[in-house]
């Protein structure tokens, strides 16, 4: 279960310092690495639909797939393929979000930044977390047939809840930050 604060500033910012910086060019990469994986998705699709209903594909033998199957999956691939495109449209434009920050102080965590949706939405959360809230600062690291392809920090709080980073928000790895977060948890907290 996330837990979100409708925005509101909880936490004095005084005496707050930033944990690492925001990082919009990662952003906006990872964006475009998306949104052009998309397009070719997509253009299988259209492709199988395009080579179908011209008859290159239609079934010949017995034991050829029927027509309609060909349609479906172009059309999976299509509907697929417009979803990656328009949410790495999205990562991109998120990439522009104004004010996003990470900042820690004696009274706790301050986080500003993008939150992805469905089909290229995103909306900017900030959540203000007190020390006394927070249980621990796991890092999780996904992998691909045992090949780490990415990760992220996870706070869980003591209510039950947690917190996501991605590492593509911020410069530093969730590594770095989970560190620096827990050394100022054991002084400040």
């Amino acid at each position: 279960e996330d837990v979100e604060s409708a925005g509101t500033r909880n936490l004095d910012a005084r005496g707050m310092q930033p944990v690492t910086s925001y990082a919009p060019a990662r952003i906006l990469l990872l964006g475009l690495a998306e949104a052009v994986f998309g397009l070719m998705v997509l253009g299988m699709g259209a492709l199988a639909i395009w080579a179908t209903s011209a008859g290159e594909m239609r079934p010949t033998k017995p034991g050829d797939m029927p027509e309609w199957w060909m349609y479906f999956v172009g059309a999976a691939l299509g509907l697929g393929g417009l979803a990656l495109f328009t949410s790495g449209l999205g990562r991109m434009l998120s990439g522009f979000a104004r004010n996003c920050f990470f900042m820690a102080g004696p009274e706790g965590i301050a986080l500003r930044m993008p939150r992805q949706g469905w089909f290229g939405r995103f909306r900017v959360v900030e959540y203000d977390l007190k020390w006394n809230q927070i249980a621990q600062f796991v890092r999780t690291i996904h992998r691909a047939h045992l090949v780490p392809v990415g990760s992220d920090l996870r706070i869980e709080l003591k209510g039950g809840g947690r917190v996501v980073i991605a590492r593509h928000y911020f410069r530093d790895s969730s590594k770095e930050i989970q560190q620096r977060l827990v050394g100022m948890q054991s002084v400040m907290g």
